[in-house]
């Protein structure tokens, strides 16, 4: 067990070596509401300017950079993730720290809107205000990355924010949370509360969180928006995947095979967006299936410099890939890289054909695990990939621009990649979410900003001495006069 829950504290273990890395106390029920009685409270953050916020957030995000050495340490202790995917997520936080601070100047300003030819005497424009409180929960495959994105997003628009990191990677927000409170005078804009669901649970339902941004399960997220929906509060969920690649017959094969590992194993396949089902048109499944099958030997898994992939982090995530591939592993054509760390790792494995039945193709697997399914035209592969409702990321492989774009059309995914995998992700800018069961609402870019903002229209009369046109007691002259205006303006 990568930790222990013992007299109202949380011991974390090393995924790798199953020894003590840091304990954390749990938050009680009263200690939730404290927190977010003080979220509530506090107008010292929002009151500030976008361009002041936009100030305090790269100070913070520069002194996250001068602490990077114990941070990075503290995420590889927390996960036993490879370096550099340690350091993937670290340049990932950087950037888009960076980047939202540049495009919430112009995101969240006050827009000018045009007010049509009938009322050229009034000013029109939409304000972007904060929510409030923002509760956030985020799960354990990102402790920096995935936390803290949401929750620049979130300060940026000027909200409270109020963050659960996952019981099992607590350690790395507490680091960021003294950075914070060291680096800016604003520690009441962002506080953290400990614990497993339960904890989550109390920012859900307390009538004190204004917007629930969540990250995690599919079954989970279906929880927290049906408790939502009770009160019409708001959230945002970044839910389930299987992202599909897509392998067309005019591919390049080898950027193709070469997509899939690097999109299938990252970080052991602990990755939202990971690639967990390739389609592959059958004019050259044989010659795909052929060449990844080589490729796979190569990469490793274990605790060693020269391994490719790192642990398993949760016991729970390694018992559900151990039974979606033990379900299919003698039915089905299986090939397999090296497990050099023992039973904390799994080999990179790749699954050729699984049964239409067979749980690797109807949940998402969440770890070193890519299968493998030859289609023979379009409306099947549309068929087989909306079979789930799943939709949150894909990739397309191919060098026919008009068939990719017109797949692309039909295909309910919320971000696609062409020629190319996961890099969607990775770009501050774009919009970032999911359709069907993978989840509500944006993050990232300027949609992810006004997300976690009140959208508010407002109209002001610039000629406060004329009387409206439309108020009563009108004469008959001035309906008449309108109705000829409307006759030569929309004529």
């Amino acid at each position: 067990m990568p930790i222990n829950i013992k007299n109202n504290q949380i011991t974390i273990l090393s995924p790798v070596t199953l020894k003590k890395v840091g304990s954390i106390k749990i938050s009680t029920a009263k200690d939730v509401n404290a927190t977010l009685q003080i979220a509530q409270q506090y107008n010292g953050w929002s009151s500030l300017s976008i361009k002041q916020r936009c100030v305090i957030i790269n100070k913070f995000r520069k002194a996250i950079f001068k602490n990077s050495d114990l941070i990075k340490k503290t995420i590889k202790d927390e996960t036993g993730k490879k370096d550099f995917v340690i350091f993937a997520e670290f340049l990932s936080f950087l950037d888009h720290a960076k980047t939202m601070s540049k495009i919430a100047k112009i995101a969240l300003k006050r827009s000018k809107r045009k007010s049509g030819p009938l009322f050229k005497n009034k000013k029109a424009y939409v304000q972007y205000e904060p929510m409030g409180v923002v509760g956030i929960i985020s799960p354990w495959n990102f402790p920096l990355g995935t936390a803290m994105k949401g929750t620049i997003e979130g300060l940026l628009a000027g909200n409270n924010i109020v963050l659960k990191p996952s019981e099992f990677t607590p350690l790395t927000i507490q680091i960021v949370k003294k950075i914070w409170d060291e680096n800016t005078e604003h520690k009441d804009a962002f506080q953290i509360v400990n614990g497993a669901g339960d904890v989550g649970a109390m920012l859900v339902e307390s009538n004190l969180t204004d917007i629930i941004s969540f990250t995690g399960s599919t079954e989970v997220g279906l929880k927290i928006a049906k408790i939502c929906s009770s009160n019409l509060k708001r959230c945002t969920l970044e839910l389930g995947g299987k992202d599909p690649m897509i392998i067309l017959k005019d591919a390049s094969i080898k950027r193709a095979v070469e997509s899939a590992l690097y999109a299938g194993l990252f970080n052991a396949g602990q990755t939202c967006i990971s690639t967990e089902e390739v389609y592959v048109e059958s004019d050259i499944a044989d010659d795909f299936i052929s060449k990844l099958s080589v490729r796979i030997k190569d990469i490793k898994s274990g605790d060693g410099d020269n391994d490719d992939l790192g642990p398993i982090i949760t016991p729970e995530t390694r018992q559900k890939i151990n039974e979606h591939i033990d379900e299919v592993k003698d039915s089905c054509d299986v090939y397999l890289g090296i497990n050099n760390g023992g039973e904390k790792y799994i080999a990179p494995t790749v699954i050729i054909d699984p049964p239409d039945s067979s749980r690797i193709v109807n949940e998402e697997t969440f770890g070193p695990v890519i299968s493998i399914r030859p289609f023979k035209n379009e409306d099947e592969l549309i068929n087989k990939i909306h079979k789930t409702g799943y939709g949150l990321s894909s990739s397309i492989f191919g060098k026919n621009k008009k068939r990719i774009n017109r797949i692309i059309k039909r295909m309910k995914t919320g971000n696609v990649n062409i020629n190319d995998a996961m890099t969607s992700y990775v770009i501050p800018t774009l919009p970032y979410g999911g359709e069907g069961i993978s989840g509500l609402g944006k993050q990232h870019g300027v949609e992810g900003l006004r997300s976690f903002c009140r959208v508010k229209s407002i109209v002001v009369n610039r000629f406060n001495f004329i009387d409206e046109p439309m108020w009563w007691g009108h004469p008959k002259i001035i309906e008449k006069a309108l109705e000829k205006i409307v006759s030569l303006l929309f004529r």
